[in-house]
């Protein structure tokens, strides 16, 4: 039987067409992203040191459509690595958190008592693995048995420099006492132990630091050996 409604030819056409055009795109950007492209720092600058150092840096970078961008000024923090780990007692299933204050939270109108993960500075000739080390006893006043590594990532790309190296340390949660942190430094820090439960719970009814949610959505998913 003849089709009562003929196709539009000249509208499958251009169909066709703009479908051919979107798969030569996707194959081309496919290509493209094979091929590694480079940045080049023109001018750097200190523009400000104390904990951390700011640099304002003038550059130039290879664009994905071939071009060059730029010159572009960006500015930097940069200061040594950090590492960070949860604490958790495997006989009991129970986390050991932290808590101190912390400004920033201060100034974006939170609670600044921050429920964290035990972390800190990478010192010079430490290695992550000693430094997490020093950080548990330091933090928590637990000594740690076991330390897995997570992952290590870069905690804020578009301003910093900063890596957090991530770890799992499992500690036995009844040595929990007293508060701890480097008075020197004018630390108090207060150590809490929560069950599982309990500490998702809590995720849900207040910000964590990015460090300590990528510790918690890592556990969560069964990754602990």
């Amino acid at each position: 039987m003849e089709d009562q409604n003929p196709p539009n030819r000249p509208l499958i056409q251009a169909a066709a067409g703009a479908g051919v055009a979107i798969v030569s795109a996707l194959i081309q950007n496919v290509a493209m992203s094979e091929t590694k492209l480079s940045a080049r720092i023109i001018d750097s600058n200190t523009v400000y040191q104390g904990f951390y150092r700011l640099q304002r840096l003038t550059l130039e970078h290879d664009r994905f459509d071939g071009e060059t961008a730029g010159p572009l000024v960006r500015e930097v923090l940069q200061r040594s690595d950090v590492v960070a780990a949860l604490l958790h007692d495997p006989a009991s299933d129970r986390v050991v958190m932290v808590e101190q204050y912390r400004p920033g939270p201060h100034l974006a109108g939170e609670y600044p008592w921050l429920t964290d993960i035990v972390a800190g500075r990478i010192e010079a000739g430490q290695t992550p693995l000693e430094a997490i080390q020093r950080e548990i006893v330091e933090e928590s006043g637990l000594a740690p048995g076991s330390i897995q590594p997570i992952g290590t990532y870069f905690t804020a790309p578009h301003i910093s420099s900063e890596k957090v190296h991530l770890f799992l340390a499992t500690v036995n949660a009844d040595a929990v006492a007293g508060s701890h942190g480097l008075a020197h430094e004018g630390e108090d820090i207060r150590p809490r132990v929560f069950g599982r439960r309990e500490l998702l719970e809590l995720a849900k009814q207040q910000p964590l630091s990015l460090w300590a949610g990528l510790a918690l959505s890592w556990f969560e998913a069964g990754n602990a050996k």
